[in-house]
Protein backbone atom coordinates (compact mmCIF):
# COMPACT_ATOMS: atom_id res chain seq x y z
CA UNK A 1 0.00 0.00 0.00
CA UNK A 2 1.53 3.25 -1.24
CA UNK A 3 0.81 6.66 0.99
CA UNK A 4 -0.28 9.41 -0.70
CA UNK A 5 2.09 12.72 0.07
CA UNK A 6 0.00 15.15 0.72
CA UNK A 7 1.72 18.94 -0.62
CA UNK A 8 0.76 22.54 1.69
CA UNK A 9 1.17 25.23 0.30
CA UNK A 10 2.00 28.52 1.86
CA UNK A 11 1.61 31.83 0.53
CA UNK A 12 2.44 35.21 2.24
CA UNK A 13 1.02 38.17 0.96
CA UNK A 14 2.59 41.78 2.23
CA UNK A 15 1.05 44.83 1.96
CA UNK A 16 1.89 48.66 2.49
CA UNK A 17 1.10 48.35 6.35
CA UNK A 18 2.67 45.05 7.10
CA UNK A 19 5.92 46.92 5.42
CA UNK A 20 5.90 49.71 7.20
CA UNK A 21 5.32 47.81 10.47
CA UNK A 22 8.63 45.80 9.49
CA UNK A 23 10.70 48.83 8.93
CA UNK A 24 9.78 50.88 11.59
CA UNK A 25 10.31 48.06 14.06
CA UNK A 26 13.79 47.96 12.72
CA UNK A 27 14.24 51.63 12.40
CA UNK A 28 12.49 51.70 16.45
CA UNK A 29 15.43 48.85 17.57
CA UNK A 30 18.03 51.11 15.71
CA UNK A 31 17.02 54.09 17.32
CA UNK A 32 17.32 52.10 21.00
CA UNK A 33 20.72 50.79 20.25
CA UNK A 34 21.74 54.71 19.48
CA UNK A 35 19.73 55.99 22.44
CA UNK A 36 22.04 53.31 24.46
CA UNK A 37 25.39 54.38 23.15
CA UNK A 38 24.18 58.17 24.04
CA UNK A 39 23.79 57.31 27.64
CA UNK A 40 27.25 55.90 28.14
CA UNK A 41 28.94 58.58 26.46
CA UNK A 42 26.57 61.07 27.86
CA UNK A 43 29.27 62.87 29.88
CA UNK A 44 31.32 63.43 26.65
CA UNK A 45 30.41 66.62 25.36
CA UNK A 46 32.86 66.60 22.42
CA UNK A 47 30.81 63.62 20.93
CA UNK A 48 27.74 66.00 19.17
CA UNK A 49 25.72 64.53 17.14
CA UNK A 50 24.83 61.58 18.95
CA UNK A 51 21.17 62.64 20.03
CA UNK A 52 20.59 63.78 16.31
CA UNK A 53 21.46 60.20 15.20
CA UNK A 54 18.83 59.07 17.45
CA UNK A 55 15.64 61.60 16.54
CA UNK A 56 16.68 60.76 12.74
CA UNK A 57 15.73 56.88 13.63
CA UNK A 58 12.60 57.88 15.77
CA UNK A 59 11.46 60.56 13.54
CA UNK A 60 11.83 57.64 10.69
CA UNK A 61 10.11 55.32 12.62
CA UNK A 62 7.29 57.68 13.56
CA UNK A 63 6.97 58.27 10.35
CA UNK A 64 6.37 55.14 8.96
CA UNK A 65 3.62 53.91 11.74
CA UNK A 66 1.27 57.16 10.77
CA UNK A 67 0.79 55.32 7.49
CA UNK A 68 -0.44 52.08 9.26
CA UNK A 69 -3.29 54.07 11.02
CA UNK A 70 -4.76 55.46 6.94
CA UNK A 71 -8.03 55.13 7.56
CA UNK A 72 -8.03 55.96 11.29
CA UNK A 73 -5.97 59.19 11.90
CA UNK A 74 -6.53 62.78 9.53
CA UNK A 75 -5.22 62.73 6.30
CA UNK A 76 -2.54 65.20 7.06
CA UNK A 77 -1.22 63.29 9.28
CA UNK A 78 -1.17 59.61 7.68
CA UNK A 79 -0.47 62.11 4.17
CA UNK A 80 1.75 64.81 5.09
CA UNK A 81 2.79 64.59 8.45
CA UNK A 82 4.40 61.01 7.64
CA UNK A 83 6.21 62.15 4.71
CA UNK A 84 8.13 64.88 6.36
CA UNK A 85 9.13 63.32 9.14
CA UNK A 86 10.65 60.78 7.15
CA UNK A 87 12.19 63.66 5.66
CA UNK A 88 13.01 64.84 8.59
CA UNK A 89 15.13 61.86 9.55
CA UNK A 90 17.35 61.89 6.98
CA UNK A 91 18.05 65.72 7.51
CA UNK A 92 18.55 65.33 10.94
CA UNK A 93 21.18 62.15 10.09
CA UNK A 94 22.85 65.07 8.01
CA UNK A 95 23.11 67.14 11.12
CA UNK A 96 24.28 64.15 13.25
CA UNK A 97 26.63 63.10 10.93
CA UNK A 98 28.24 66.80 10.51
CA UNK A 99 28.59 67.61 14.30
CA UNK A 100 30.22 64.19 15.29
CA UNK A 101 32.58 64.81 12.61
CA UNK A 102 32.91 68.55 13.14
CA UNK A 103 32.56 69.38 9.13
CA UNK A 104 30.66 72.52 8.28
CA UNK A 105 26.75 72.01 7.13
CA UNK A 106 23.91 73.78 6.41
CA UNK A 107 20.94 73.74 8.17
CA UNK A 108 19.22 76.13 6.07
CA UNK A 109 19.19 73.41 2.91
CA UNK A 110 17.69 71.26 5.83
CA UNK A 111 15.02 73.42 6.37
CA UNK A 112 14.24 74.63 2.92
CA UNK A 113 14.11 71.11 1.46
CA UNK A 114 11.46 70.45 3.80
CA UNK A 115 9.25 73.46 3.66
CA UNK A 116 9.55 73.11 -0.19
CA UNK A 117 8.31 69.34 -0.14
CA UNK A 118 5.71 70.26 2.76
CA UNK A 119 4.20 73.12 0.60
CA UNK A 120 4.05 70.51 -2.51
CA UNK A 121 2.60 68.02 -0.33
CA UNK A 122 -0.05 70.58 1.21
CA UNK A 123 -0.81 71.20 -2.66
CA UNK A 124 -1.14 68.26 -4.76
CA UNK A 125 -3.11 66.51 -2.05
CA UNK A 126 -5.54 69.47 -1.04
CA UNK A 127 -6.00 71.91 -4.15
CA UNK A 128 -4.73 69.28 -6.91
CA UNK A 129 -5.19 65.99 -5.21
CA UNK A 130 -2.21 64.05 -7.37
CA UNK A 131 -1.01 61.19 -5.74
CA UNK A 132 1.60 60.94 -8.14
CA UNK A 133 2.90 64.15 -7.88
CA UNK A 134 3.06 63.24 -4.04
CA UNK A 135 5.38 60.49 -4.69
CA UNK A 136 7.49 62.68 -6.63
CA UNK A 137 7.90 65.35 -4.25
CA UNK A 138 8.90 63.18 -1.54
CA UNK A 139 11.32 61.36 -4.38
CA UNK A 140 12.76 64.64 -4.90
CA UNK A 141 12.99 65.76 -1.34
CA UNK A 142 14.72 62.52 -0.28
CA UNK A 143 17.25 62.38 -3.47
CA UNK A 144 18.21 66.17 -1.77
CA UNK A 145 18.99 64.47 1.65
CA UNK A 146 20.80 61.33 0.50
CA UNK A 147 23.02 63.68 -2.11
CA UNK A 148 23.81 65.87 0.81
CA UNK A 149 24.97 63.00 2.63
CA UNK A 150 27.12 61.79 0.29
CA UNK A 151 28.96 64.91 0.01
CA UNK A 152 29.70 64.89 3.73
CA UNK A 153 30.55 61.07 3.95
CA UNK A 154 33.16 61.59 1.21
CA UNK A 155 34.91 64.48 3.40
CA UNK A 156 34.86 62.03 6.49
CA UNK A 157 36.69 59.90 4.18
CA UNK A 158 39.69 61.82 4.37
CA UNK A 159 39.51 61.28 8.04
CA UNK A 160 40.70 58.09 10.66
CA UNK A 161 36.74 57.61 10.55
CA UNK A 162 36.86 56.42 6.99
CA UNK A 163 36.15 53.03 7.17
CA UNK A 164 32.88 53.46 8.90
CA UNK A 165 32.28 56.40 6.84
CA UNK A 166 32.67 54.01 3.34
CA UNK A 167 30.41 51.72 4.32
CA UNK A 168 27.76 54.11 5.14
CA UNK A 169 28.77 55.88 1.78
CA UNK A 170 28.24 52.93 -0.43
CA UNK A 171 24.88 52.44 0.74
CA UNK A 172 23.71 55.97 0.01
CA UNK A 173 25.13 56.18 -3.17
CA UNK A 174 23.10 52.91 -4.35
CA UNK A 175 19.86 54.20 -2.29
CA UNK A 176 20.93 57.74 -4.27
CA UNK A 177 20.81 56.26 -8.00
CA UNK A 178 17.73 53.99 -6.69
CA UNK A 179 15.77 56.92 -5.34
CA UNK A 180 16.95 58.31 -8.81
CA UNK A 181 15.24 55.70 -10.57
CA UNK A 182 12.53 55.56 -8.76
CA UNK A 183 11.76 59.08 -9.61
CA UNK A 184 11.94 58.95 -13.68
CA UNK A 185 9.77 55.74 -13.17
CA UNK A 186 7.22 57.99 -11.45
CA UNK A 187 7.41 60.55 -13.89
CA UNK A 188 7.01 58.30 -16.64
CA UNK A 189 4.28 55.80 -15.26
CA UNK A 190 2.29 57.93 -12.34
CA UNK A 191 0.18 55.78 -10.33
CA UNK A 192 -3.04 55.67 -9.96
CA UNK A 193 -3.96 54.09 -6.54
CA UNK A 194 -1.86 53.41 -3.52
CA UNK A 195 -1.50 49.72 -3.63
CA UNK A 196 1.37 48.35 -3.38
CA UNK A 197 3.74 47.86 -6.31
CA UNK A 198 7.19 46.14 -7.02
CA UNK A 199 9.22 49.94 -7.04
CA UNK A 200 7.14 50.76 -3.99
CA UNK A 201 8.05 47.22 -2.14
CA UNK A 202 11.62 47.87 -2.84
CA UNK A 203 11.45 51.23 -1.74
CA UNK A 204 10.66 49.92 1.64
CA UNK A 205 12.56 46.96 1.73
CA UNK A 206 15.64 49.20 0.65
CA UNK A 207 14.82 51.78 3.66
CA UNK A 208 15.19 48.87 6.02
CA UNK A 209 18.68 47.90 4.53
CA UNK A 210 20.11 51.99 4.37
CA UNK A 211 18.53 51.96 7.95
CA UNK A 212 20.59 49.05 8.82
CA UNK A 213 24.05 50.58 7.07
CA UNK A 214 23.53 54.10 8.27
CA UNK A 215 22.36 53.16 12.04
CA UNK A 216 25.74 50.53 12.41
CA UNK A 217 27.73 52.56 10.32
CA UNK A 218 27.52 55.41 12.95
CA UNK A 219 27.80 53.16 15.87
CA UNK A 220 30.75 52.39 14.67
CA UNK A 221 31.99 55.80 13.86
CA UNK A 222 31.44 56.53 17.63
CA UNK A 223 33.25 53.25 18.43
CA UNK A 224 36.24 54.22 16.36
CA UNK A 225 36.32 57.55 17.78
CA UNK A 226 36.08 56.43 21.04
CA UNK A 227 38.99 53.98 20.16
CA UNK A 228 41.33 56.95 19.02
CA UNK A 229 40.88 58.75 21.80
CA UNK A 230 41.82 56.17 23.96
CA UNK A 231 44.83 55.08 21.77
CA UNK A 232 45.82 58.99 22.04
CA UNK A 233 45.73 59.26 26.02
CA UNK A 234 47.80 55.96 26.44
CA UNK A 235 50.22 56.82 24.20
CA UNK A 236 50.12 60.61 23.47
CA UNK A 237 51.68 63.21 26.27
CA UNK A 238 49.17 65.81 27.42
CA UNK A 239 51.28 68.86 27.71
CA UNK A 240 53.44 68.58 25.23
CA UNK A 241 51.26 66.41 22.34
CA UNK A 242 54.35 64.54 21.74
CA UNK A 243 54.39 60.93 22.54
CA UNK A 244 54.36 59.47 25.79
CA UNK A 245 57.19 57.26 27.63
CA UNK A 246 55.31 54.49 26.29
CA UNK A 247 54.59 54.92 23.39
CA UNK A 248 58.45 56.08 22.96
CA UNK A 249 59.17 52.74 24.56
CA UNK A 250 57.29 50.42 21.94
CA UNK A 251 58.55 52.49 19.08
CA UNK A 252 62.41 51.88 20.49
CA UNK A 253 61.53 47.89 20.61
CA UNK A 254 60.37 48.08 17.12
CA UNK A 255 63.00 49.45 15.99
CA UNK A 256 65.55 47.49 17.83
CA UNK A 257 64.06 44.16 16.48
CA UNK A 258 64.21 46.13 12.52
CA UNK A 259 67.94 46.30 13.26
CA UNK A 260 68.36 43.52 14.35
CA UNK A 261 66.60 41.80 11.11
CA UNK A 262 68.82 44.01 8.95
CA UNK A 263 71.83 44.15 10.55
CA UNK A 264 71.31 47.86 10.78
CA UNK A 265 72.18 50.76 13.54
CA UNK A 266 70.40 53.43 15.13
CA UNK A 267 71.04 55.90 17.33
CA UNK A 268 69.04 57.92 20.28
CA UNK A 269 69.47 61.04 21.87
CA UNK A 270 68.70 61.94 25.79
CA UNK A 271 67.97 64.71 26.42
CA UNK A 272 67.82 66.74 29.50
CA UNK A 273 66.52 70.90 30.33
CA UNK A 274 69.59 72.16 32.34
CA UNK A 275 67.93 73.81 35.64
CA UNK A 276 64.34 72.74 35.00
CA UNK A 277 63.26 73.35 38.77
CA UNK A 278 64.59 76.66 38.75
CA UNK A 279 62.99 77.78 36.01
CA UNK A 280 59.39 76.42 37.45
CA UNK A 281 60.54 77.90 40.98
CA UNK A 282 61.40 81.36 39.60
CA UNK A 283 58.62 81.98 36.94
CA UNK A 284 55.83 79.46 38.09
CA UNK A 285 54.43 76.14 36.99
CA UNK A 286 52.90 77.64 33.58
CA UNK A 287 55.66 78.93 32.59
CA UNK A 288 57.79 75.48 32.96
CA UNK A 289 54.65 73.85 30.98
CA UNK A 290 55.59 76.24 28.15
CA UNK A 291 59.12 75.94 28.12
CA UNK A 292 58.40 72.11 27.84
CA UNK A 293 55.58 72.57 25.11
CA UNK A 294 58.11 74.46 22.86
CA UNK A 295 61.08 72.95 23.30
CA UNK A 296 59.27 69.72 22.21
CA UNK A 297 57.66 71.76 18.84
CA UNK A 298 61.59 72.38 18.28
CA UNK A 299 62.96 69.23 18.72
CA UNK A 300 59.98 67.79 15.72
CA UNK A 301 60.81 71.06 13.80
CA UNK A 302 64.23 69.57 13.21
CA UNK A 303 63.94 66.12 13.14
CA UNK A 304 63.52 63.99 9.71
CA UNK A 305 59.96 62.61 8.99
CA UNK A 306 61.15 58.85 10.23
CA UNK A 307 63.09 59.92 13.51
CA UNK A 308 60.78 60.30 16.45
CA UNK A 309 61.17 62.15 19.99
CA UNK A 310 58.90 61.40 22.78
CA UNK A 311 58.61 62.91 26.40
CA UNK A 312 60.34 60.69 28.44
CA UNK A 313 59.64 62.03 31.74
CA UNK A 314 59.45 65.42 33.72
CA UNK A 315 62.37 67.75 31.82
CA UNK A 316 63.52 64.87 29.32
CA UNK A 317 63.58 63.77 25.76
CA UNK A 318 64.05 60.72 24.22
CA UNK A 319 64.92 61.05 19.95
CA UNK A 320 65.35 58.22 18.23
CA UNK A 321 67.34 57.98 14.82
CA UNK A 322 67.05 55.02 12.78
CA UNK A 323 69.39 54.75 9.80
CA UNK A 324 72.20 56.00 12.44
CA UNK A 325 74.94 56.55 11.62
CA UNK A 326 74.42 57.81 8.36
CA UNK A 327 72.30 61.27 9.74
CA UNK A 328 75.53 61.53 12.48
CA UNK A 329 73.47 62.07 15.40
CA UNK A 330 76.33 63.51 17.60
CA UNK A 331 76.21 66.72 14.91
CA UNK A 332 72.49 66.48 15.19
CA UNK A 333 72.60 66.60 18.87
CA UNK A 334 74.96 69.94 18.36
CA UNK A 335 72.16 71.45 16.26
CA UNK A 336 69.79 70.85 18.56
CA UNK A 337 71.89 71.88 21.63
CA UNK A 338 72.50 75.05 19.59
CA UNK A 339 68.49 76.03 18.70
CA UNK A 340 67.58 75.70 21.99
CA UNK A 341 70.64 78.06 23.64
CA UNK A 342 69.14 80.59 20.81
CA UNK A 343 65.72 80.46 21.43
CA UNK A 344 64.02 83.22 23.23
CA UNK A 345 61.17 82.01 25.39
CA UNK A 346 59.64 84.97 26.47
CA UNK A 347 56.18 85.01 28.70
CA UNK A 348 54.24 88.21 29.06
CA UNK A 349 56.93 90.57 30.33
CA UNK A 350 59.59 87.54 30.95
CA UNK A 351 62.51 87.13 28.74
CA UNK A 352 64.99 84.23 29.21
CA UNK A 353 66.70 81.33 27.37
CA UNK A 354 67.63 77.52 28.41
CA UNK A 355 69.84 75.54 28.01
CA UNK A 356 70.11 71.41 27.19
CA UNK A 357 72.35 68.26 28.12
CA UNK A 358 72.40 65.97 25.66
CA UNK A 359 73.81 61.89 25.55
CA UNK A 360 74.09 60.10 22.31
CA UNK A 361 73.85 56.45 22.16
CA UNK A 362 74.84 54.17 19.22
CA UNK A 363 72.67 50.90 18.78
CA UNK A 364 73.47 47.38 17.05
CA UNK A 365 72.06 44.79 16.28
CA UNK A 366 73.45 43.11 18.89
CA UNK A 367 72.36 45.64 21.54
CA UNK A 368 69.29 45.17 23.93
CA UNK A 369 66.75 48.40 24.97
CA UNK A 370 68.26 48.32 28.73
CA UNK A 371 71.57 48.67 26.96
CA UNK A 372 70.57 51.63 25.02
CA UNK A 373 68.92 52.98 27.85
CA UNK A 374 72.20 52.97 30.27
CA UNK A 375 75.02 54.28 27.39
CA UNK A 376 72.42 57.26 26.32
CA UNK A 377 72.19 58.00 30.32
CA UNK A 378 75.88 57.54 31.20
CA UNK A 379 76.45 60.16 28.77
CA UNK A 380 74.00 62.79 29.68
CA UNK A 381 75.46 62.27 33.19
CA UNK A 382 78.67 63.46 31.39
CA UNK A 383 77.05 66.55 29.82
CA UNK A 384 75.37 67.39 32.87
CA UNK A 385 78.74 68.15 34.56
CA UNK A 386 79.16 70.94 32.74
CA UNK A 387 75.88 71.56 31.48
CA UNK A 388 74.58 73.01 27.50
CA UNK A 389 76.92 69.66 26.32
CA UNK A 390 76.67 66.83 24.41
CA UNK A 391 78.34 63.93 25.48
CA UNK A 392 78.83 60.86 23.13
CA UNK A 393 78.43 57.35 24.87
CA UNK A 394 81.79 55.08 24.29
Amino acid sequence: MYRQRSSVEIHFTFDVRTIALFVAAAFFVQATAIGAQAFLIRELKQYRGVGAALMANLCAAVGLMLRLFADRLPDFVTTILSNILLLTGSGLFYVALSQFTGFPYSKSFVIGVIAVALSFLVYFRYWDDDLGMRMITFSLGSVAMVLILIVQLWRTQKTSLRFSANLMLVSFIFHGIFLIVRTISLVLDPPRDSSLTLVQSATYLLSFAISFFWSIGFILMVSQRLRNDLMEVATVDVLTRIPNRRATQVFLEKELSRAQRNQSEFSVLLIDIDDFKQVNDRWGHSVGDDVLVKTASLFQSMLRKQDWVGRWGGEEFLVILPGSPYCDPESLAERLRCEVADLDYSQASTSFHITVSIGVACANQTSTVDEILKKADGALYKANITKNAVSVAK
